[in-house]
């Protein structure tokens, strides 16, 4: 061993982390400036967020969906028409079976020729295809009529919260239900009560 030579310095380990850590948090934020360039509503969410400012609440869907009163007259209306719907078809298809029951009864007799009977065999095939497509083409109807319903709704309620958040000025409105995808919820952020009065308040004035 060479007494003549210095003995090296002693690296501190923490010290390097601490200094490259420093250096890649500088190098991230110079990224973020110069090549994300963040707008105005940009910068002004990111601070709510580290400022831990931002503003939720939420209102029930399936509570809106039980009470308000504009979805009550839909679901009657749907409910009408798939009962009319549902009363026509059953009509026309006990008439079809009792002209069916009735040729069946006459060809078992062989009171009607084999070219008659073949004439209304072919007649009551197409009368049953009339069936099958009036039953399809309601329950389209009533398929379009459930989305028309449904489109209406959500139109009605974005259109109303809109308007309630203009007051309340939230940066946030979920909408929460069983089974959602949001598990659970702090009460004290639900809107459900209130918007749901306002809701019926406003349909029954418009509807008078």
């Amino acid at each position: 061993m060479n007494l003549n030579q210095p003995e090296k310095p002693k690296r501190n380990p923490n010290l390097i982390l601490t200094i490259v850590n420093a250096l890649l948090f500088l190098g991230l934020i110079i990224l973020y400036f110069i090549i994300l360039k963040p707008d105005g509503k940009s910068a002004a969410a990111i601070h709510k967020a580290s400022s831990g400012t931002i503003s939720v609440a939420y209102v029930n869907s399936d509570t809106l969906l039980a009470n308000y009163n504009l979805v009550k007259q839909m679901r009657d209306e749907l409910e009408k028409s798939s009962v009319q719907y549902e009363n026509e078809l059953q009509n026309k298809q006990s008439a079809f079976e009792k002209d069916a029951a009735y040729f069946q009864d006459q060809v078992n007799k062989k009171t009607i020729s084999e070219a008659s009977a073949q004439e209304v065999y072919s007649s009551l095939m197409a009368e049953q295809q009339k069936l099958y497509e009036l039953r399809e083409k309601y329950s389209t109807e009533l398929a379009k009529k459930e989305f028309d319903m449904n489109q209406l709704l959500l139109d009605s309620l974005n259109n109303f919260l809109d308007r309630y958040n203009k007051k309340t000025k939230f940066d946030y409105i979920f909408s929460y239900n069983k089974g959602g995808s949001i598990l659970t919820a702090n009460d004290s952020l639900d809107l459900t009560d209130e918007v749901l009065q306002l809701l019926n308040e406003e349909f029954e004035t418009n509807k008078k």
